[in-house]
């Protein structure tokens, strides 16, 4: 250990640098999800321009070189020299932190932006960045390299594409007024290619970023959202355009359900500058309850303030209703509760405000505590005053709750005797006997469970595990698969109870994320098709009956190499055929050697020990171990539900759905829509 701390140590990093070096402080990681938040960061300011009344049209572009393009038809982002920094507004946008048009009230009433970094962490974490701006009946123009500008704001003839100035110059007044075109209209177009010196992936999920999209169309009622992604020959390309908003989005995330009323209701207000817009929509499905919640359209998946004051005021709405029209039970263990009157809730709750505080800059959990109390206010009032007027559905919602009250109570009872009978005495009975746990003393947040495919591999996880830090729990066969499937017959699988026994946390209703016996819980299986549906079995089984687990990040999957490079003393190992590529390309394919590993029993225990059990500065969680996020909870439900459920004929549409999306492509709104692509397209 160093034996001196002197000012000399002190670092002061600067922009792009302090980015770059903790990329996980401004985007959440280096993975899938923190490559669509930099593609997030760029349509959240069209979508700022949207809120503002400014901006109609969205159009988000994916190339073939796997660049992305956000563009937008609002005012455009100001191009003149700032008057304290002495450089071009457009440029500050982009290399000064803390620098944007969200902080002082005027611009923006309400914003996704707050904290003015968000567009500079594109930038920093890009290979390039491109922005051109239309404004003044001309094109402004400037492009970054690894987060800086490497040329001025220069200013571009809108019929010809040519330089004709700069921002700044003497004769930028004259330039302007040569080459303007007043037809041109307004707007920005930012184009920027993700560099894979800092991102683990620079590979956009076309799905996944479609569904951000949708949902961004149902909260700007009017305005047009395009997605085209140009990487195959035949471009895969949706458009969605909602006029319902809310109304729509609740009625869409239905669509599989049996609402109890057709019509959703509708609660709005505004109090001390904030509004509110909430959407509810009860279905027979008692066992789901879906709260999807925004804050100027930011989604907020870790809900947060304006959640927690939703839900109270419903129940307490329900409660007040229920005893105005006598229809409340006597107290006891059955009556309604919180949980009973969100079962078989749908909602969608959308907050505007001016500066909100969220819990980080990825802005997942609202944080501003005054919030909580207008949202309860607005949405009781608000819901209890529906339904007054709709007393039949009022009486069928409470119902409703008081039938959830009394499962819960009988589900409560029949888990608990479940449980004792079968994984409690498992565990008595050695059913996880092949369990090799933790030593003792070791904090649990430091500890993994690793959950192994086949006696074989679970041998030698055993031998390469670091006895401190790694538990192994090697699989039999395979689980059960849970979806549709009661609880009784759940537990009497003996995988799973040897599962629930080891993790410790319970079951069900009964899960408790605080109870867990260990700080996570990684899976382990072979590369191969087999191992992929063990993973599934496991996701479903862990969604299904551990999800708290699963939102509160303590779920892995751990991570093998798929082959080992030997050339002369070195050897390297690749994880995937690119990473291979890329080893052979470094070193020439000469005298170089490959071993594939088909499956985790093919790897010795000192391989293991290097790859998979590799110990960090913060213990056993490495880059090997991926944990397992659910960015769309609705899509997470619906996926499972269509591929792990007992419908052979929707599982079969789906795949042939995906298959046709591959091949040819749809068309419609919302839907896709086939592009046949030149070779030379942008």
């Amino acid at each position: 250990m160093p034996t001196t701390y002197e000012t000399s140590d002190i670092q002061v990093l600067e922009y792009p640098e302090n980015i770059q070096r903790r990329p996980g402080m401004y985007v959440g990681g280096t993975g899938l999800d923190a490559l669509h938040h930099l593609a997030y960061e760029l349509v959240d300011n069209a979508v700022d321009e949207a809120l503002a009344g400014a901006c109609t049209h969205i159009q988000v572009e994916i190339h073939p070189d796997g660049s992305l393009t956000v563009t937008d038809n609002g005012r455009g982002i100001p191009t003149g020299i700032h008057p304290e920094k002495g450089k071009p507004t457009l440029e500050l946008v982009f290399t000064e932190l803390h620098a944007g048009g969200k902080f002082k009230e005027g611009s923006y009433s309400t914003s996704g932006g707050l904290h003015g970094v968000g567009i500079k962490a594109t930038n920093a974490l890009s290979e390039w960045l491109e922005v051109r701006v239309r404004r003044d009946g001309v094109i402004y123009y400037q492009r970054h390299e690894k987060g800086l500008p490497i040329t001025p704001v220069q200013i571009l003839d809108p019929a010809t594409g040519q330089v004709v100035g700069q921002v700044g110059d003497k004769a930028e007044a004259k330039v302007i007024q040569t080459y303007a075109d007043r037809n041109l209209g307004t707007g920005s177009s930012i184009t920027f290619k993700p560099s894979p010196r800092f991102m683990d992936t620079t590979d956009f999920d076309f799905d996944t970023m479609a569904r951000r999209l949708q949902v961004i169309a149902f909260l700007l009622p009017g305005v047009t959202v395009e997605f085209t992604d140009y990487r195959k020959k035949k471009a895969r390309q949706k458009r969605f355009c909602y006029d319902g908003g809310l109304v729509e989005y609740v009625k869409w995330l239905n669509e599989e359900r049996r609402p109890i009323h057709r019509d959703p209701l509708k609660v709005s207000g505004e109090q001390n500058g904030v509004a509110i817009e909430a959407v509810l929509q009860w279905h027979t499905n008692v066992d789901e309850s879906e709260i999807v919640s925004f804050v100027n359209t930011i989604p907020t998946p870790d809900g947060g303030k304006h959640v927690a004051g939703f839900k109270s005021a419903v129940t307490k709405a329900i409660n007040q209703f229920a005893a105005e029209k006598k229809l409340t039970k006597e107290k006891g263990e059955d009556s309604i509760r919180g949980s009973d009157t969100l079962a078989g809730l749908t909602a969608v709750l959308k907050l505007s405000m001016h500066d909100p505080h969220f819990t980080s800059q990825t802005k997942t959990c609202l944080a501003s505590d005054h919030v909580q109390g207008i949202v309860h206010s607005i949405v009781y009032e608000g819901l209890l005053d529906e339904l007054r007027k709709k007393i039949s559905l009022g009486k069928t919602i409470v119902q409703q709750a008081q039938a959830a009250a009394q499962a819960r109570v009988a589900a409560s009872k029949a888990r608990s005797l479940v449980i004792r009978r079968s994984v409690l005495d498992a565990v008595d009975s050695g059913l996880p006997g092949k369990l090799a746990d933790v030593s003792k003393g070791t904090p649990t947040e430091q500890t993994v469970l690793y959950i192994v495919e086949g006696d074989s591999a679970g041998g030698s996880c055993k031998m390469a595990r670091d006895r401190r830090y790694h538990a192994i729990l090697p699989l039999r066969g395979k689980p059960l698969n849970v979806e549709g499937v009661k609880l009784t017959r759940t537990l009497s699988n003996n995988e799973i109870k040897a599962i629930i026994a080891a993790i410790g946390g319970g079951v069900g209703a009964d899960f408790h994320v605080e109870d867990m016996r260990y700080g996570g819980v990684a899976i382990l299986v072979d590369a191969d098709v087999d191992g992929d549906h063990i993973r599934t079995l496991l996701y479903t089984l862990f969604w299904r009956y551990m999800r708290p687990m699963v939102e509160a990040g303590r779920l892995y999957v751990a991570v093998a190499p798929l082959y080992l490079l030997r050339q002369g003393k070195k050897t390297r190992y690749a994880y995937s055929d690119r990473e291979r590529d890329a080893i052979l390309q470094e070193w020439g394919r000469k005298d170089v050697t490959i071993q594939r590993y088909k499956g985790l029993g093919e790897m010795n225990p000192e391989q293991l020990r290097e790859t998979v059990f590799r110990v960090g500065d913060d213990g056993p969680f490495t880059d090997s171990l991926r944990r397992v996020t659910v960015e769309d909870v609705h899509h997470a439900n619906q996926i499972i539900s269509t591929l792990m459920g007992r419908s052979a004929r929707s599982r079969r549409s789906w795949l042939l759905e995906r298959w046709r999306e591959e091949e040819n492509g749809e068309n419609g709104d919302g839907e896709e829509e086939e592009i046949e692509v030149t070779e030379d397209a942008d």
